[in-house]
């Protein structure tokens, strides 16, 4: 069974673990720290049969919402953790006032640019030599407002498929 909670300092050696095999210029333990005591921070991990298995975050400035960090362990990508915890991600941050969300995505990342269009994210332009590691430049992506109408069907249609992933 799937469980979703708050991150909370104690998961920090699993997360910085799969931090560092998930990203080629990983976060610290104490950014992760900082992270973890703004009041505008969403930061959740994913566990299932207690084992840490993904973990995101999302900063809220002013009501739009920026997805800062999401990861899944490599042999569990692709069976819908990653779209369970952004609805968990969308629906924490919604209730602390985000209408929209943003993030920044490598170019190169399909399998991220096809999870995050699922979810209404457009691409709405180009960072240059964003990604320090290798100078990849970032798309940078943004849903309309989450609170109309027509996203709410977008939402219902995922949560049908996705909600009790990882059972």
């Amino acid at each position: 069974m799937l469980s979703i909670k708050r991150m909370v300092r104690d998961d920090l050696d699993e997360i910085m673990e799969l931090e560092r095999v998930s990203f080629t210029n990983p976060w610290t333990r104490g950014m992760y720290l900082h992270e973890l005591e703004k009041w505008e921070g969403c930061y959740l991990t994913a566990r299932s049969d207690g084992r840490l298995v993904a973990y995101g975050g999302a900063l809220l400035i002013l009501d739009e919402a920026h997805v800062m960090t999401l990861a899944v362990l490599e042999d569990l990508r692709r069976r819908g953790l990653g779209a369970r915890l952004l609805l968990e991600l969308i629906r924490s941050a919604e209730g602390m006032g985000a209408r929209f969300f943003t993030l920044e995505v490598r170019r190169s990342n399909r399998a991220a640019i096809e999870l995050y269009a699922r979810f209404g994210f457009q691409i709405m332009g180009e960072r240059k030599h964003y990604y320090l590691d290798n100078m990849e430049n970032a798309l940078i992506m943004w849903t309309e407002d989450i609170t109309t109408n027509e996203y709410r069907c977008i939402l219902d249609d995922l949560w049908k498929r996705y909600g009790d992933a990882g059972h």
